[in-house]
């Protein structure tokens, strides 16, 4: 999770604290070796490095500005941090293992290998895996000073019970690191369970995607099931305090528009805020259904019925949202879930209104979207043409991408499932006319093949205006009426007999923004 104090944020801070400290120890044991007293030091051939110690604070210099370095992700600054554990440990067995061992001489000191180690694993929390890893490297690394120091300063090598000795606590360190790495991240897992978003509870993490988490929740007052949403904040373009605010204050905005939207066939939003750790959260209902996607992946394309009875339904939710001002912006198969709603087997819900374009006069283009720049409007499979030029999305923009949601139900397929890349889907977007859905799927009703390459119209203005319109030319072909409950239900019923995907929990999981290229595509 993102935010000021996500975990991966508390480690870099702790990185940086730990890296500060080794500066300050680094440059008072080189201090102190410059005013060991001559007629005490060491006898010629017996001196320990003291280089290591001004080189060891320069490392740590280094490490602590990348630490704190905020145009640097926090895994990439963690991944410095493993490797200034590695080569710290490197240095500290070269300075161990300087002098020469003799027979006798089985224990010298405290490994401070084993010590940087645990050290390291109890101060900077890092996943386990990777805790392992570096741990595992630096206790190698250990055996590597080791076998170096004899060879360039011509020492006898030590016995093989002498390794054993040296090195074997190093192992221990490597064990109780990762343990103390497991322990930890279980902690802060329970400690985010428990966490309070508002009036809700996070009970059970349903799945993570590009912006964030989907948990289940309730009420602690009504014991209400819910589904919470968690979007990081610096995925949607937050890059300090100001963009912090200012996205806060957007996501307010269109939080409270689509909680405003009365439509049975929109998710319902109970409540929105800001957690602690800084990331934005939905409060949802919880639906047990089916995304359209997966729906025709397992089972196929849909009866022209069936389609037009779910598509009615779609565009009921849309001319709500189009009579208030709002466009959705992203129609698609992942963003329209059937479920079962009281006696209604068959029940559309369509999600993800939290990326809407909330159309309000007077507002600046900056502050007329919940994304920032570089974040593509859509996604490329089902993005209008205007849209792929750079223009504002309208509601004729959301009938291309209802157009789209058509052709995948009636076809099995997408408008033009032979450019699979997206580049490739978005130029074909805006050149390419697509086929009729019945040259893909024979038996199609002509009104129905007519009315979805309406939608599919490159020029706006060829398009039905707005979902209202849609809704009607397509009651006139009166293929809805063929569908009945008693059909849902046996369909329903044969899924759940069956060995194909069950109903999920949950429609709600983060839906990746696709990431198209920033600059509007140009014909030609």
């Amino acid at each position: 999770m993102g935010g000021a104090g996500s975990w991966e944020q508390l480690a870099t801070r702790r990185l940086a604290w730990l890296a500060g400290l080794g500066v300050g120890v680094g440059a008072l044991a080189w201090l102190l070796g410059q005013l060991r007293q001559p007629n005490l030091g060491p006898r010629a051939g017996t001196e320990r490095p003291l280089e290591l110690a001004p080189m060891w604070a320069a490392l740590c210099l280094v490490v602590f500005f990348v630490a704190r370095a905020e145009r640097i992700s926090p895994a990439r600054r963690l991944d410095v941090g493993l490797g200034y554990l590695v080569v710290s440990c490197f240095m500290a067995g070269l300075f161990r293992h300087w002098l020469p061992y003799a027979e006798s001489d089985v224990v010298r000191g405290v490994s401070p290998v084993t010590i940087a180690i645990l050290f390291f694993a109890v101060v900077v929390p890092v996943p386990p895996a990777r805790m392992a890893v570096a741990a595992t490297l630096g206790a190698a690394s250990d055996a590597l000073a080791l076998a170096l120091t004899g060879a360039w300063l011509d020492q006898p090598t030590p016995p093989w019970n002498l390794w054993v000795w040296l090195l074997a606590p190093n192992g221990f360190g490597v064990v109780v690191a990762v343990i103390t790495s497991v322990s930890l991240h279980r902690l802060a897992e329970t400690v985010r369970r428990a966490r309070q978003m508002g009036a809700y509870r996070l009970v059970e993490k349903l799945g993570a995607g590009g912006m964030g988490e989907v948990w289940r929740a309730e009420h602690r007052g009504l014991a209400r099931p819910a589904a919470i949403k968690l979007v990081r904040p610096e995925l949607l373009g937050a890059h300090d305090d100001t963009d912090t605010q200012r996205m806060l204050t957007r996501f307010a905005r269109e939080a409270k528009a689509t909680a405003a939207l009365t439509s049975p066939h929109t998710i319902g939003v109970y409540d929105y805020g800001r957690a602690e750790d800084g990331s934005f959260y939905y409060v949802m209902e919880l639906l047990e259904g089916m995304d359209l996607e997966t729906l025709v992946q397992h089972h196929g394309r849909l009866p022209p019925e069936r389609a037009a009875h779910l598509l009615l339904q779609v565009c009921d939710s849309l001319r709500d949202a189009h009579a208030q001002g709002v466009v959705h912006r992203d129609i698609k198969p992942a963003n329209v879930m059937v479920c079962r709603q009281g006696t209604a087997p068959d029940f559309v819900k369509v999600l993800d209104f939290g990326l809407v374009k909330v159309e309000e006069p007077g507002e600046g283009a900056q502050d007329a979207k919940l994304t920032d720049a570089g974040v593509a409007m859509g996604t490329p499979a089902y993005m209008a043409r205007e849209v792929a030029h750079g223009k504002e999305a309208t509601p004729r923009s959301d009938v291309y991408a209802f157009g789209c949601l058509a052709y995948w139900l009636l076809t099995g397929r997408m408008v033009f499932a032979d450019d699979p890349h997206p580049m490739q889907q978005i130029l074909a977007h805006v050149q390419q006319a697509p086929e009729p859905p019945s040259a893909h799927a024979p038996g199609i009703d002509p009104a129905l093949d007519a009315l979805v390459l309406a939608c599919l119209a490159k020029d706006p203005a060829d398009r039905p205006s707005d979902a209202s319109a849609v809704e009607r030319a397509l009651r006139d072909t009166r293929l809805a009426e063929r569908w009945t409950e008693a059909d849902a239900a046996a369909w329903w019923a044969s899924v759940r007999s069956s060995k194909a995907p069950a109903p999920a929990l949950s429609p709600t999981l983060p839906a990746d923004v696709a990431h198209a290229p920033t600059a509007p595509v140009r014909e030609g």
